[in-house]
């Protein structure tokens, strides 16, 4: 796959920044300086002749201690709003990223006088708030806060503001672009699903084992307090998606004390979606945890203070991610921003996001469930699984778009669609888009499979079948298929093809398995037809319950 391709608007000299990160992205930047609203605003303006994957809209307030006065400046702000406002109208199927702005103002002032900075900042974010919140493709970028950790006198150079219309130092330089580096892969590459965490030195300090309840160090205030305030770091990750599981080398019922009962505990057995906590190695226990989860080692980050353990994990495990713990634990709660900035922060937080850890706790019972059962349709029966299949809602537009675009094993095609390919595909009244909602005694596992389907006159071309892995081998797939066909009746023939990838060879013979009839094969991608005209369904009675809305 090539690179991705960055537009990188900006009222400031941006070469410096974009040669940071040009062996990651190809960069198309307007030619002369400041020229990025007469972009937005000209139809045929190479930003939207080049068609990027994404935008950057990099904006910087260095030019507010030039303004002349307080309406000047919110005439510029006005300006940039306007701007900002034709972009997302006009290119609505791509991330947007626009910077939280740090105004620097003329500081020629009495202390008593009026600053206008503040309410040029707030003027700004409110605007850029009001259109996220209302579910545009416009994303923060908060440049001014990573500006202000690192210090101004840091990031910023008048030297280079003035000869090159650059504002940034080198440091500045560096922040800038990898902050920028930072969003656009959380756009463009797979995030990390689960945080695996020790216990001891990690989430609290001291070793539970011997230090006892009272001896370790945690609490809400003083030294205890760094093991805290990471935990709370944990707790706003798992409530944003983010699934947590220990793998510690200790005593269980040690362990189990500490997490049930200490008082500055705050992530507790509930926040867990398992505990390996026993005394094997930790490289099997999270093998173990791939196995439990259905999750594979490119979607774990491994978190221990022992530097033995993490080299043996890195060896034994080489697609889990192992980062650097700090030596100094005063700096955990920057280690833990960092870890959710680089691994796991995502564009958007879905109310299915926030469900994740009770899912896959219920995923582990219903792996239980299997190993009592006699036979799948006997497993699915005691599950007593419901099924509602319907036509998209306009509120699910977010979930379906998310699972077009992450969903590899149960991908029939693999096809990516971005919200407008999607809005394009129900505007034509020939086209549905289906959504799958299922649950069962042990919890709702949500929408969970998208089919979108092509009236091709005689007859109905499926060009996307998709699934949550998590929901794989309950014959779902089939209920699907029978009411669809079902419903379908009148025209000739249900087609579909398969189209193989590196990752979604378990649905390559699905369609057989279905009753369709292969009509070719090339080089794997394989075409067929489920004959409607003699097609009478299949029972389905080991569902509890199957709800379907055309």
């Amino acid at each position: 796959m090539g690179k991705k391709k960055v537009a990188l608007l900006s009222n400031i000299t941006v070469d410096l920044v974009a040669a940071k990160l040009r062996k990651k992205y190809d960069f198309y930047i307007p030619e002369g300086f400041d020229t990025w609203v007469q972009e937005t605003i000209n139809p045929e303006s190479g930003l939207y002749r080049e068609s990027p994957d994404s935008i950057i809209v990099l904006l910087d307030g260095t030019e507010a201690r030039s303004w002349k006065n307080e309406e000047e400046g919110f005439e510029r702000i006005s300006l940039w709003q306007q701007a900002l406002t034709t972009l997302i109208d006009n290119i609505s199927d791509i991330p947007v990223f626009v910077t939280i702005v740090d105004f620097r103002e003329n500081r020629i002032k009495a202390i008593s006088e009026r600053k206008h900075s503040p309410e040029y900042a707030y003027v700004w974010y409110k605007f850029i708030q009001d259109k996220v919140e209302k579910g545009t493709n416009l994303y923060v970028l908060d440049i001014a806060d990573a500006i202000a950790d690192a210090g101004r006198k840091t990031c910023y150079s008048n030297k280079m503001w003035y000869i090159s219309s650059m504002p940034y130092s080198r440091e500045g330089i560096a922040i800038v672009a990898d902050e920028i580096d930072k969003a656009l892969q959380a756009a463009f590459s797979p995030r990390k699903k689960i945080a695996v965490l020790d216990l001891d030195n990690t989430l609290w300090g001291g070793v539970i084992g011997e230090d006892g309840l009272e001896g370790i160090e945690l609490s809400e205030h003083k030294e205890g307090q760094r093991y805290y305030d990471f935990q709370r770091q944990l707790y706003e990750m798992k409530m944003r998606g983010v699934v947590l599981a220990i793998d510690s080398k200790n005593n269980e019922d040690d362990a189990e004390e500490a997490i049930s009962n200490h008082p500055a505990m705050l992530l507790r057995d509930a926040d867990f979606v398992s505990k390996k906590i026993n005394w094997n190695d930790k490289a099997s226990n999270i093998r173990e945890l791939e196995r439990e989860l259905n999750i594979t080692e490119g979607g774990f980050v491994f978190i221990d203070d022992n530097p033995v353990e993490r080299e043996i994990v890195k060896g034994e495990c080489t697609d889990v991610t192992v980062p650097v713990f700090p030596e100094d634990t005063s700096e955990l709660i920057s280690f833990g921003e960092e870890l959710w900035k680089e691994y796991f922060r995502p564009l958007r937080v879905l109310a299915e996001d926030v469900k994740k850890t009770q899912m896959y706790q219920s995923e582990i019972k219903r792996k239980h469930e299997l190993t009592e059962s006699l036979n799948l349709n006997d497993y699915i029966s005691r599950l007593e699984v419901s099924i509602d299949i319907h036509r998209m809602t306009p509120g699910e537009m977010d979930r379906v778009v998310q699972l077009c675009n992450k969903t590899n094993q149960f991908n029939l095609t693999t096809k990516r669609y971005t919200k407008a390919d999607i809005q394009n595909i129900i505007d034509n009244q020939n086209n549905s888009i289906y959504t799958v909602h299922s649950k069962d005694k042990y919890g709702d596992n949500g929408l969970v499979s998208v089919i979108i389907l092509i009236d091709d006159n005689e007859n109905i071309r499926i060009d996307t079948f998709l699934m949550s892995c998590r929901v794989m081998g309950r014959k779902i797939e089939e209920a699907i298929i029978n009411e669809l066909a079902l419903a379908n009746s009148s025209k000739q023939y249900l087609t579909g093809e398969y189209i193989p990838t590196a990752k979604n060879k378990p649905v390559q013979t699905l369609y057989e398995r279905l009753g369709f009839t292969l009509v070719s094969e090339n080089e794997g991608h394989k075409r067929y037809k489920l004959d409607l005209n003699n097609y009478t369904g299949t029972t389905m009675d080991m569902f509890k319950n199957i709800a379907f809305e055309q």
